[in-house]
């Protein structure tokens, strides 16, 4: 199967763009996430304890320490 390079310029373009996306939104999940692992590690809120060992944040693939 040929492919002309115009439309392979073109189904990389699209799929350079579609991972740039989700790669935002994984970016924003990423900060909601270690916000609120922040506000829970600090104690002082209702019914929340002051937890003595550092909490997990996200990383690029997932929980690191």
């Amino acid at each position: 199967m040929k492919i002309k390079l115009e439309r392979l310029k073109e189904i990389v373009h699209g799929i350079v763009t579609e991972a740039a996306k989700e790669g935002a939104i994984q970016k924003i999940y990423r900060k909601s996430f270690n916000r609120m692992i922040k506000k829970a590690a600090s104690g002082g809120n209702k019914n929340t304890p002051p937890f003595t060992e550092k909490a997990a944040k996200a990383g690029k693939s997932g929980l690191s320490k």
